[in-house]
C-alpha cells in the first residue's frame, strides 16, 4: 500500500455528501423510510459491490449488520435490517435519488481529469451486454432462442445498452421488452439521447456493425450527431467520389486502407439509393485471416478479410475513424469488469425498480475504482480488491482510536462519513 498515491478514503471522502443529503430531501427517498434510509442503501450497497464480486440480497443483511460497514459509515450499532427489508425497499425506493446522483457524482469525478484527457472522453462507444435470470423469477423480461425441449421454463433476459466514455458510463438504458433485442432499436435510442445533450455536438459515436438500419444513420445524422460504425461488406452502395489521395496513409495498423469513398446507401424500403452522403472507408487485414465457414456456421460469426466503416464525419483521417472504432472494445473490456467484479452478471433485485437502483449503484462504484486505478496505474480487479483492502486497514484502525488507542489519526480524521443519519 505504500506505493498507492491516491487513496480509497480521499476518493471516498470525493462523494458529495450535502448534495445527496439534498437529494434525501427533494426526492423524498426517505418517506415512511425506518432505517433503510436513501443514503444508508447509497452506502450499503457501495460497500457490498467492493466487497464481494457477487451479492445477493442476503449478504447485503450481512454487510449492513457488520461492525466493519457501520464503523467505516457511522451508523449507529443498533440499526439492523433483514434481507425481505432489503429486497421490499430496493422495490419501492424512489429511483430519482439514485440518477440523480449519479450525475452528479459524475460531474465532480470528471473534474479530476485534465483539459487533453477530457478530449478522449469525447469518443462514446455505445453497446449492449444481456443478463439472465436462471430462476425465472423476473417480473418483466424477454426470452432469446427456443425453449428447453425438457419442459423447463426458458430464461428470461434483460438487456442494458451504456455509452461509455472510457471513465464512466455517459447513458444507461434497461430495456426488457424482445422488440429491443433488436441492436436497431435499443442503441438508436441511447445515441439520440445523448446527441439532443450535446448542444455542442462534440461527441463521437462509436457503434458496432449490429445497429445497420439507414433510417438510424439518417436520424442520428438529421440531429447532427457524429459517429463511427460497420456495416457488411455486401452492403449495396453506390460511390459518389473518391476520397484516396496519392499521399494517402494506408496503413491502419492490422489494417491496410484500399478504399475511401462518399457513398449513397442503398435504401431497401424505397428501393433506391438515399440522398444523405456517407463515408465508407474499405480496408484489408494485412495478415489474411482463415475464411472457411465452420460446421456450426449458425452459430459462428463469419470471418472475413475485408473491413468496412462506416461514417457521417467528413474532417477525419481513414487513421483517426479506424482507431475509433478500434477503441470501441473499451466497453467490451469494461462490460466484462462490471461483470466479473461488481456483480453485474445476475439480480440482486428482480423488481425493475429494484434493478434500476443496482445498475446506478453499480456504474458509481465502478467510477470510484475508475478513479482509484488511473491515479495509481493499476488493473480494474485488481484497483478494485486494493481498494476494498485498504478500507479494511482504516476501519482497523478507526476501530483502535474510537477503543481509546493511538493510530496515529488527525483530529477530524477518525470517521469517513460524520452526518449519514
Amino acid at each position: 500500500m505504500k506505493d498507492v498515491k491516491v487513496h480509497a478514503k480521499d476518493i471516498l471522502r470525493m462523494i458529495p455528501d450535502e448534495e445527496l443529503a439534498k437529494l434525501s430531501s427533494s426526492t423524498k427517498v426517505d418517506y415512511c423510510a425506518k432505517v433503510l434510509s436513501g443514503e444508508r442503501m447509497f452506502y450499503l450497497l457501495v460497500f457490498a459491490l467492493l466487497a464481494a464480486d457477487q451479492i445477493s440480497q442476503r449478504k447485503l443483511e450481512v454487510v449492513f449488520n457488520n461492525s466493519m460497514f457501520k464503523t467505516l459509515f457511522n451508523i449507529s450499532a443498533d440499526a439492523h435490517v433483514t434481507h425481505s427489508s432489503i429486497s421490499t425497499r430496493l422495490s419501492k425506493i424512489d429511483l430519482s435519488f439514485f440518477e440523480k446522483a449519479y450525475e452528479i457524482i459524475y460531474r465532480r469525478f470528471s473534474q479530476l481529469y485534465t483539459e487533453e484527457e477530457i478530449m478522449h472522453l469525447y469518443l462514446i462507444r455505445v453497446d449492449s451486454s444481456m443478463v439472465a435470470e436462471c430462476c425465472n423469477r423476473l417480473k418483466a423480461g424477454f426470452t432469446v432462442g427456443k425453449k428447453p425441449g425438457d419442459g423447463r421454463q426458458p430464461r428470461k433476459q434483460i438487456k442494458y445498452t451504456m455509452a461509455y466514455d472510457g471513465f464512466a458510463v455517459r447513458l444507461a438504458e434497461v430495456f426488457n421488452e424482445a422488440v429491443y433485442l433488436s441492436e436497431n432499436m435499443a442503441i438508436p435510442k441511447v445515441v439520440l439521447k445523448l446527441v439532443k445533450k450535446d448542444s455542442r455536438h462534440a461527441n463521437l459515436y462509436v457503434i458496432d456493425r449490429g445497429l445497420s438500419s439507414l433510417d438510424n444513420f439518417n436520424a442520428i445524422n438529421e440531429c447532427d450527431g457524429k459517429f463511427v460504425g460497420r456495416i457488411k461488406t455486401s452492403r449495396n452502395m453506390e460511390v459518389v467520389e473518391s476520397l484516396m489521395k496519392e499521399d494517402t496513409d494506408t496503413d491502419l495498423g492490422n489494417l491496410e486502407l484500399y478504399e475511401d469513398n462518399i457513398v449513397h446507401l442503398y435504401d431497401n424500403e424505397e428501393k433506391k439509393y438515399s440522398e444523405t452522403p456517407y463515408r465508407v472507408i474499405k480496408a484489408r487485414f494485412k495478415h489474411p485471416r482463415d475464411t472457411t465457414r465452420p460446421a456450426n456456421k449458425g452459430k459462428v460469426r463469419r470471418v472475413e478479410n475485408e473491413v468496412f466503416l462506416i461514417t457521417n464525419d467528413f474532417g477525419l483521417t481513414p487513421k483517426q475513424i479506424a482507431e475509433a472504432y478500434r477503441r470501441r472494445w473499451d466497453i467490451e473490456v469494461f462490460f466484462k469488469f462490471l461483470k466479473q467484479n461488481l456483480s453485474f452478471s445476475h439480480f440482486v433485485s428482480t423488481s425493475e425498480n429494484g434493478i434500476k437502483v443496482i445498475l446506478y449503484m453499480t456504474l458509481i462504484t465502478a467510477m470510484l475504482v475508475m478513479i482509484y486505478k488511473r491515479e495509481n496505474g493499476l488493473g480494474f480487479s485488481i484497483g478494485k480488491f486494493m481498494f476494498f483492502m485498504e478500507m479494511q486497514d482504516w476501519v482497523c484502525q478507526l476501530m483502535v482510536v474510537l477503543n481509546g488507542g493511538n493510530a496515529d489519526k488527525q483530529n477530524g480524521d477518525i470517521r469517513l462519513k460524520a452526518r449519514i443519519p
